[in-house]
């Protein structure tokens, strides 16, 4: 696969794996808990949380692709989304 084909696939899983509104209950999540550390222990917790779970989004993402062969079959809740370029 050469990288063109690879980053448009990327990109197209990223687009449409994640519903409107789940995208939309994880942020306000995310509002409400930025605000609750930065309450508790101040703005470098918030940013020392929002590293640490980035880290954590970027290995799972990693897991996921590694579990579901480059997204291309199914796993756990991960269902096979077909793209448009296959």
């Amino acid at each position: 696969m050469a990288l063109k084909d690879f980053y448009r696939k990327e990109k197209y899983i990223a687009l449409h794996a994640q519903s409107s509104r789940f995208r939309i209950v994880k942020y306000i999540v995310l509002l409400v808990v930025a605000v609750g550390v930065y309450a508790w222990m101040g703005l470098a917790a918030v940013g020392l949380l929002f590293l640490l779970l980035s880290l954590a989004g970027i290995c799972l993402h990693f897991f996921f692709r590694w579990k579901t062969e480059g997204w291309t079959k199914s796993w756990g809740l991960y269902k096979r989304i077909p793209f448009e370029g296959e």
